[in-house]
C-alpha cells in the first residue's frame, strides 16, 4: 500500500471548503483545550468561529455544550483565583 496518492482536485476543494466552513473537530479540541489551560487569542478566534458547529448536522452538539459549560466553570475559578 502507497501512503502517498495523487491529491485531485475534488480533494483539494473539499479540503478547502472543510476548512472554511465551521466544524466539529476544532471546535471540540479547542473546549478540551480551554479546560487545560486558557486558550491564546488565535485559539479563542478559532473557538468562536467553529462554535456553530456543523451546519448540516448535530452531531457533537450535546458534547460540545457539555464540554463548553465545564470550560466556562474552569474559566471563572482561575479569574476568581487571579484576583485573589
Amino acid at each position: 500500500m502507497s501512503s502517498k496518492r495523487k491529491r485531485t482536485a475534488v480533494d483539494v476543494f473539499f479540503d478547502t471548503v472543510g476548512a472554511i466552513v465551521p466544524s466539529c473537530g476544532p471546535a471540540l479540541r479547542m473546549v478540551e483545550r480551554a479546560q487545560e489551560r486558557p486558550l491564546k487569542i488565535g485559539e479563542r478566534v478559532v473557538l468562536f468561529y467553529n462554535s456553530p458547529l456543523c451546519l448540516h448536522c448535530s452531531c457533537n452538539r450535546a458534547k460540545f455544550k457539555e464540554e463548553r459549560a465545564k470550560m466556562k466553570k474552569l474559566d471563572a475559578q482561575r479569574r476568581t483565583q487571579k484576583l485573589r
